[in-house]
This record gives structure tokens, C-alpha cells and sequence, in this order.
């Protein structure tokens, strides 16, 4: 039989009659053609149409409007085939959730299939902007041959739901975990993990998941034990893994090197980790707590030690993975191997040398400015043994030549000896010392020393002298492997190498308090101020009494930071609250006055502030729009989102923006603002939050 001739135009109609039905008893309802009436040259003709002749998954009713080709079999008959839904008459209600938004337009998952839809805002009827995760309802119209959602509005949020989650609780093993990291190419396959489980009937099953269906964000390896359920989607009953745990049996199986210790510092979404079997703090990431624990500062853990996926080789950062919070008292940094032993005070600890205020890097072991107790061994031998002040027990500190009862305790992660649990025998001995604050513990200045006051500052002129006097200040800026102090005037900055920072470099935050000694330092240009010895301190240890104002004020800057902008000699920037041509106020401020450390704040920028009881402007934001995409790539500590200023550059940022260390993938939606360097002229994007 020839095929039909067909219209090398389309043509468009209205249907005039249905197809058939058939009932869920057999019987048919209606005609069982459909028949589409359309004008030519002023005459109306009735065409005929069958089910296969109309496109995608439709039912047409009468009133609708359609595009058709007119085929024409050999006998000389008309029909319509490739019939396309145009513009129904009764529009049939769609739901789906907005899954992305670009400028003017973005895209709806649909909950009928799996299949994103088109829309533009314009079409948006509702009284508030649509936003990402939105519920919302439509009706489809096909324009220039492609469907788009019209018509839409707001639901309720649960509405709608595209899958059914199983209550019951599966165990399985993980074939092929996340990769958290972005490969060189990027994976399109939205459930890129395996998970392998026996079926009720034993066999066994393959199932996928994503990254967002652990309970957590931890590390997966292969070859772990899970729990998990299953979730079947509503529209191609797809089934994939979510709701899933780690089992601890897995560590069992796995053979990996699990080690102990606590958590030494805290910061707003990572910490450290003090060892027990090495001399070392280990960073980790609050997404590798296995639980729902709240961590805090000597809360004992287990974990599993691996090179960190953004290091590199020139510098392999070590981190923490897999943490589990273990019972106060698991962790064990020193074993005791002498109990009752007596000695005498050979030496007494260096009090000048010591700040309690300083984060040691390795604060259980003896220095050399501790004390030092001779006493007879089991063995017979006479050993002097060191002791820190934070050894001694009681409200006496031992003086030299007294008589002391102690333990003898061995450090884990060095091998070292020392002696604990210090008790001064104070039977006739009038030369000991009371313990005292750690103010107190200070060094007394003398005639011929600098006056520091209590807060260790030098008092006079505010760039700090050469000398040994303790100073306070500011982390103003890091670069790489040094960085920059703001002194505790605000007025000036101090040069300092991470090598003179004690403690792990990795641990510093711009703001963060410290306080440090000044040395100097020859560079081409001479010799110049250089901090050493620069340790974190407590936050709120400087200037506490400062209060700040409640008002908040609007204002521009009228100069930067001279970390923006190194060629003025002023190092403080300067905001005024004259918007125009008038006269206004004017307040400096430093680096502690930004509400984010990071923000780049440029002349002309509009700013909110407040006032603090020494005049000087703190909690500073930008006043900026914010905009919407998805990230486009990550690449190592930097990416990109799919926002173009210019034609084909996708606009850069990098991974110290991204609020609370979120670890962004390709595909993900985000919200930032845009900011030019007038220095360079170049854009990137900057205070980065992953939308849910």
C-alpha cells in the first residue's frame, strides 16, 4: 500500500469531534474517528484523524487548537495526521517544582514525567517573584514548536511529591561512592553511586543514589556496610537509595586505620583534632561527623586520617574522615608506668616564658623553660624528669628544693616521659608559691623595661617597637605562606611568616585575634618591623570593653582598606554617611569592622554600618544585589557559575566565598553577588550560598 501524500505546510484547526473512548467495560464511547475542521480560501472542510495520528502523549477535546499536516491517500482522501496541540480549550492543570532560574526564565521539574519544562517569568501570576524549590501549578502551550508552561501559580510547599519512600530498613554494600571532588569531566548521571543489596528473593540488586541521599555529607568508600530505603519515583517508577547510614561494622571490614584523640579548636564549620598516636592537630569538616552529635572543644573521637581531596602535592594537607563521637574517657593521650614516686625540685618552672593565653601546638609536651624534679627510677638510676604548671595539683606551686610526690606518665604520640600529678610536700617549707591567675603569671616590668598593660599592650606610640614586649592585633590579610597583623589601634599593619606562627598556619582566619612579639626583618628595601612568635588568642581577649551602637547607618567608602588598594599610605579605610554632595559623618574602620572578612570593599561602594563606642565603624555589609544560577564547574579551590557578564565567560569564583564551606558540585543552585575590581576591572562572584 503507497504511503500518503503529505502538506509541505501545516496547517492549523480547531477539533470539532473526539476520538472514541473505550470504557473499563469494553464498550466504546463516541465516533471512532476524530474529526478537525479548518478554513481554506473561505470554505470550511471536516478533516478525519485517527489516535496515531496525533503527537505526544495528548487527548484532544472539542475546542481545542491544533497544527496539522493534510495527507492524502491514493484513493484521493483527505486527513489530518501529525496532529500537534496547539492551545487547548479547557487547559489541563499541570504540578512540578521550579527546579532552576536564570535571568528572565528558568525551568520546572514535572511531577505527570521526568522532564523539565521551560517557562519564562512573565508567565508567573502570583503576587511574590517565584523562587527555587517552589510548588507550583501550570498549563502547557506549544510555541515555535517547543512546549513552554504558562499560567503558573504558587502551592502549598508538599504538595507535590514525586516518589514514595519504603519504611522498611535495607542493609547493603557501596559499589561506587560519591566522588566529592569534581572529576575533569564532569559526570551528567544525577545518581552516579552503587549500592548492592539481596532482594527478599536472594537475588541480588543494584540501586543508585545521589549526593544528597546520605544522612550526612560524610566520606563513603567502597566496599562499606549501609542502611538505607528506598525511594520509588511516582512518574517511571525508578527506584534509588536514600536515608542513607553508615554501619560501624564497616571499619571492621575495611582494614583501614582508625585513630583517637579530641577535639583541640573550633571554628564556624571545621576544627582540629589533637591526636593520641601522633604529634600533630588534624583538620576536619563538620560533614564528616557520622551523627547528629554536637561537637565541641575536647569532645573524644574517633576518625580516619587521609589526605585532603583539595591539597596538592607540593602541599599535602592532612584531614580527618569518618568521625564518631566515643564516650568521655575513651581516649587515652598518656599511660602512667610510675605511681608514688618522690624527688626534689631542681629547677622551677620559667613563669616569664609561659602565657596561658597561647594555643600550644603540642600542649602536653614538657618545654624547656618548664621544671624539673630529680628523683630514683625503679630501676635505681637517678633521672631528672620535666613537669609543666599545669602538671601541679593542689594550691601550691613547688619552689626549688622542695620535696614533691608525683606519677610518672608516658605520652603516647612521643614516647616521652614526664611527671604528673605533681603534690609539693609543704611540711615546714615556707619558700613555696601560691598558684596564681594566669595574669599573674605575667612578668612584672621593672625600670629599665617597656610598660606592657594588662591586656600585654604596649603602652605609647602604636606601631610597635622592636623589642620583646608582647603585642596584640588583627589577622588583616593571608597571602601565601605569610600574611599581615592589624596592630590593636586599627592604624597600622605588622608583617608576619606563617613559619613564626605556632601553631597549624591552616587554622587562621582573617579577624581572628592574636598577639605576637616584634622582631625585624631585612628586605631589599631595608629592614622593616616583622611579628614572631604569633599565637591565637581567645575571641574578646582585646578591648573588651568596647560597646556598640544600636542605630544603623547607611553610608558609601570613601577609602579602602590598604589590603585593596596597597598604594595609599593610609592604612585604615574611611566610610561617610554623605550619600550625595551634602556633608556627612565620617568613621574609619579596619579589618574587625567587616561583618564578612573576605568582602571587598571598594570606593563608591553603598555600605550598612554600626558605630562602636571608640567611633569607629564595625559590622559593615555591602548593600548588593543578589543573584541567582547553578555552578557551572569546580576546578580544585576555584569554580565557576553559569552567569556570563560577557559573552561566553562564565564568571569566577572561588571556594573560600561559598558561605559555611559547602562543597558545591556541578549542577547545584546558588545565590552571590557580583563584584568588579576597579583595580583590574575583572568580575567575580563572591558571598556564595548553595540554595536548597
Amino acid at each position: 500500500m503507497e504511503d500518503p501524500v503529505l502538506s509541505e505546510e501545516r496547517v492549523t484547526g480547531t477539533v470539532t469531534t473526539e476520538l472514541r473512548i473505550t470504557n473499563s467495560d469494553g464498550s466504546i464511547q463516541g465516533d471512532t474517528q476524530g474529526r478537525i475542521s479548518y478554513e481554506n480560501r473561505g470554505e470550511c472542510f471536516f478533516l478525519p484523524y485517527n489516535k496515531d495520528d496525533v503527537e505526544g502523549n495528548v487527548t484532544l477535546r472539542t475546542g481545542d487548537k491544533v497544527s496539522f499536516q493534510i495527507a492524502t491517500n491514493p484513493r484521493g482522501n483527505l486527513g489530518a495526521t501529525h496532529v500537534r496541540l496547539e492551545n487547548p480549550a479547557h487547559p489541563v492543570k499541570y504540578q512540578g517544582v521550579v527546579c532552576s532560574m536564570k535571568e528572565s526564565f528558568g525551568f520546572i521539574e514535572r511531577a505527570d514525567v521526568v522532564k523539565e519544562i521551560f517557562f519564562h517569568f512573565s508567565e508567573a501570576k502570583t503576587n511574590e517573584p517565584l523562587e527555587l524549590g517552589d510548588d507550583v501549578e501550570f498549563t502547557i502551550q506549544t510555541r515555535n514548536g517547543k512546549e513552554v508552561a504558562c499560567n503558573i501559580t504558587t502551592l502549598p510547599s508538599g504538595t507535590v511529591v514525586f516518589e514514595d519512600v519504603c519504611n522498611e530498613t535495607v542493609k547493603g554494600q557501596v559499589l561506587k561512592p560519591i566522588e566529592r571532588t569534581a572529576p575533569r569531566h564532569q559526570s551528567t548521571d544525577p545518581l552516579p553511586g552503587r549500592i548492592r543489596y539481596r532482594a527478599p528473593d536472594h537475588s541480588e540488586v543494584e540501586i543508585p543514589f545521589g549526593d544528597k541521599d546520605q544522612q550526612g555529607e560524610f566520606t563513603l568508600r567502597h566496599g562499606d556496610w549501609v542502611e538505607f530505603r528506598i525511594a520509588t519515583d511516582r512518574r517511571d517508577q525508578l527506584q534509588r537509595a536514600t536515608n542513607i547510614s553508615l554501619l560501624l561494622e564497616s571499619f571492621k571490614v575495611s582494614g583501614e586505620r582508625r585513630e583517637q584523640g579530641a577535639v583541640a579548636a573550633i571554628k564556624d564549620n571545621y576544627g582540629f583534632i589533637r591526636c593520641a598516636d601522633r604529634d600533630a592537630r588534624i583538620y576536619f569538616h563538620f560533614n564528616e561527623v557520622l551523627d547528629d552529635t554536637t561537637v565541641v572543644v575536647d569532645t573524644e573521637v574517633e576518625f580516619t586520617v587521609c589526605q585532603d581531596s583539595m591539597s596538592n602535592f607540593t602541599n599535602q594537607k592532612m584531614s580527618a574522615i569518618r568521625i564518631k563521637v566515643v564516650p568521655p574517657g575513651t581516649v587515652v593521650f598518656e599511660t602512667i608506668v610510675e605511681r608514688n614516686c618522690e624527688g626534689l625540685v631542681t629547677k622551677e618552672p620559667a613563669w616569664g616564658d609561659w602565657s596561658p593565653t597561647k594555643m600550644s601546638k603540642t600542649p602536653d609536651k614538657p618545654i624547656d623553660t618548664g621544671g624539673l624534679v630529680l628523683y630514683t627510677s625503679k630501676d635505681g638510676t637517678k633521672k631528672s624528669i620535666g613537669f609543666s604548671p599545669k602538671s601541679c595539683v593542689g594550691g601550691t606551686l613547688p619552689a626549688l628544693g622542695d620535696k614533691v610526690e608525683f606519677n610518672v606518665a608516658q605520652v603516647k604520640r612521643s614516647k616521652e616521659l614526664k611527671a604528673v600529678d605533681v603534690r609539693a610536700d609543704l611540711s615546714g617549707n615556707s619558700g613555696s608559691l601560691v598558684l596564681p591567675t594566669p595574669v599573674a603569671c605575667l612578668p612584672q616590668p621593672s625600670n629599665n623595661v617597656q610598660v606592657v598593660n594588662n591586656n600585654h599592650i604596649t603602652v605609647g606610640n602604636s606601631k610597635p617597637a622592636v623589642n620583646g614586649a608582647i603585642h596584640q592585633g588583627y589577622i588583616a590579610a593571608l597571602k601565601d605562606g605569610f600574611g599581615f597583623i592589624e596592630t590593636h589601634t586599627h592604624d597600622s599593619e605588622v608583617f608576619f611568616h606563617f613559619s613564626n606562627f605556632e601553631g597549624d598556619a591552616s587554622s587562621l582566619e582573617l579577624g581572628c585575634e592574636v598577639e605576637y612579639t616584634v622582631g625585624s626583618r631585612t628586605s631589599s628595601g631595608g629592614s622593616c618591623a616583622s611579628a614572631e612568635n604569633v599565637n591565637i588568642l581567645q575571641k574578646g581577649t582585646i578591648a573588651p570593653h568596647v560597646t556598640i551602637g544600636e542605630e544603623i547607618l547607611s553610608g558609601k567608602v570613601v577609602r579602602p582598606l590598604r589590603s585593596v588598594n596597597p598604594e595609599q599610605a593610609a592604612y585604615c579605610g574611611v566610610i561617610t554617611t554623605a550619600l550625595t554632595d551634602e556633608e556627612g559623618a565620617t568613621y574609619d574602620f579596619g579589618i574587625t569592622g567587616l561583618s564578612n572578612k573576605r568582602e571587598l570593599l571598594q570606593v563608591g561602594d553603598p555600605v550598612q554600618f554600626q558605630v562602636d563606642s571608640e567611633g569607629r565603624a564595625v559590622n559593615i555589609s555591602a548593600v548588593r544585589k543578589k543573584k541567582k544560577s547553578t555552578v557551572d564547574s569546580i576546578k580544585g579551590q576555584f569554580g565557576f557559575l553559569s552567569y556570563e557578564l560577557e559573552e561566553g565567560k562564565k564568571l569566577f569564583f572561588h571556594i573560600t566565598e561559598v558561605k559555611d564551606g559547602t562543597n558545591l558540585q556541578a549542577g547545584d543552585s546558588v545565590e552571590f553577588v557580583v563584584v568588579t575590581n576597579q583595580r583590574n576591572g575583572k568580575s567575580f562572584a563572591c558571598n556564595v550560598s548553595k540554595l536548597p
